[in-house]
């Protein structure tokens, strides 16, 4: 094989770290176990292994070609190999080869009081965290829409574009809930200067241009006169709602927003000329113009909004964790949250690790976002005092990845 020399480092070059990169079916977690198997070879202790795996069927599925391997070793072994595989399948049930969640939970439920969790937790997953997450928004929801901020009230003004798509409630939802899966990231987004009033104006300016267009076209049936005229319809109401009841910004925020998603931009439509003496290339220019500008006020204006609701939703973040305190649950990112900050801020407990692991291996790399991979380094790191995982360099040979950057999610 022309990798075979790389899959002879994998199992024999065990003082390196190595990061090992290979595409779907070549074998990578195979290899895995076969750097274990020469990891217990050479006298490393089962109970001094951490591997980690993406999903908990993985995890079972590796414990069972880890056995298979062993015993294949033990058949072959003699003297201190022999008693060493021995020992390694007899602690094989009990072996840290899991999720990176799991290892989590272990180490709060081993150190509650450092970690400062309720020892009798329970893991919010799925539907528990779900229903616990409903329950707050709920709540909140009653709550705010009697007095909805800016950001709600802009958002629940817009319409969706399917029949089937989730309502603007639904909408709200789905962002809160994101905004929980993602608060480690606690800072506050970033909302420029948006001066909405007179983007609005000028943008309304511009489409009244090129409405006024369609009383020009030649052929009413051409599908580049069938587009102007969409917008000389849109801009008709415009000006008989407003006079009646004056410009509302909200609903015309959400308005402009549709209107760019619409198809009419798209139709070209025949011929040369639109109108006598006005070619069609100049009316799909002056359309085009529009639709840019129009797609620079969504985008402007969507961003606006996002950062709004991002503040108006801290409250809903809030009452999630009161919720999930009171029912003494913790969700996933609550396990990587808590047992980071144990690792990070206690140096005993990191001390204590780092000393019991004297080797981690991680498979399914490419899907270990930062706050997992600030754990595993921080537990392969050299320097017991080094809280930063930025700055922690690994063990020699203590830290083995492997993983698929074509196969992330």
């Amino acid at each position: 094989m022309n990798d075979l020399a790389a899959r002879e480092r994998i199992r024999n070059d065990l003082e390196a770290t190595l990061v090992v990169e290979a595409a779907a079916g070549t074998g990578k977690t195979t290899e895995l176990v076969a750097r274990i198997v020469s990891l217990v070879r050479s006298g490393t202790g089962l109970d001094r292994i951490l591997s980690v795996t993406f999903t908990d069927k993985a995890a079972g599925e590796m414990k069972l070609r880890l056995r298979a391997e062993l015993e294949k070793a033990r058949a072959g072994a003699v003297a201190a190999e022999h008693d060493r595989f021995t020992l390694a399948l007899s602690r094989l049930e009990v072996a840290q080869i899991g999720t990176i969640h799991s290892l989590c939970a272990d180490l709060l439920r081993e150190r509650p009081v450092e970690a400062r969790v309720d020892p009798l937790f329970e893991v919010a997953a799925g539907e528990t965290s779900d229903r616990l997450f409903d329950q707050a928004f709920d709540a909140w929801f009653q709550q705010t829409v009697a007095d909805p901020p800016e950001g709600v009230r802009r958002l629940l003004r817009r319409k969706s574009r399917f029949r089937d798509a989730p309502g603007q409630r639904e909408v709200l939802r789905d962002a809160g809930r994101s905004l929980a899966d993602h608060r480690d990231f606690a800072a506050t987004w970033r909302r420029d200067p948006f001066e909405r009033g007179d983007a609005v104006a000028r943008l309304v300016d511009k489409l009244a241009e090129l409405a006024a267009l369609s009383a020009k076209a030649e052929r009413a049936q051409d599908w580049c006169a069938k587009s102007v005229a969409e917008i000389a319809r849109w801009h008709g109401e415009l000006l008989r709602r407003e006079a009646l009841r004056g410009r509302d910004e909200d609903g015309l925020e959400a308005e402009l927003s549709a209107l760019c998603k619409h198809k009419l931009w798209g139709w070209k439509g025949s011929g040369k000329f639109f109108a006598p003496g006005l070619e069609r290339a100049n009316v799909l220019l002056l359309r085009d113009a529009v639709k840019l500008e129009l797609e620079r006020f969504t985008e402007r204006a969507e961003a606006d909004l996002a950062a709004c609701l991002h503040h108006e939703l801290r409250p809903l973040i809030e009452s999630y964790e009161a919720l999930k305190t009171r029912a003494g649950c913790l969700d996933f990112l609550d396990l990587l949250l808590r047992a980071r900050d144990l690792i990070r801020d206690d140096g005993e407990v990191r001390e204590e690790l780092q000393a019991r692991f004297s080797r981690l291996l991680v498979d399914e790399f490419q899907d270990t976002d930062p706050l997992q991979a600030e754990i595993l380094l921080l537990l392969a790191a050299d320097d017991p005092a080094e809280r930063d995982w930025t700055r922690a360099h690994p063990v020699p040979g203590k830290l083995f990845v492997v993983g698929d950057p074509k196969q992330s999610i």
